[in-house]
């Protein structure tokens, strides 16, 4: 299997395993070189049968403050940190 990473096509950031204090997009992301990813590992749903992914941001990150007009951020249960429910289909594969 090549390795890919897997992007957020509205804002084209990747997704990466977030951090203390950190964001769950970044620029350059994390690379994968097997078929387990966030996306394969199971999805929450929001009642409506579709298929979501939780993103979390601390405010202070520049990750929040280049997609705060792009995402509807809302406050998470962190002091300090918000959180987005994206969906799947806005996700993509890219091969490196």
């Amino acid at each position: 299997m090549k390795p890919y990473k897997l992007k957020h096509t509205p804002t084209g950031l990747y997704y990466q395993p977030k951090k203390h204090r950190g964001a769950n997009l970044s620029e350059r992301g994390k690379i994968y070189q097997t078929k387990n990813n966030i996306l394969s590992m199971g999805f929450y749903s929001d009642g409506s049968h579709r298929q979501i992914l939780t993103l979390y941001a601390n405010k202070s990150t520049r990750v929040y403050k280049k997609t705060k007009d792009i995402l509807p951020w809302k406050e998470s249960y962190n002091y300090n940190e918000c959180e987005v429910e994206t969906k799947i289909e806005d996700w993509v594969k890219e091969e490196i």
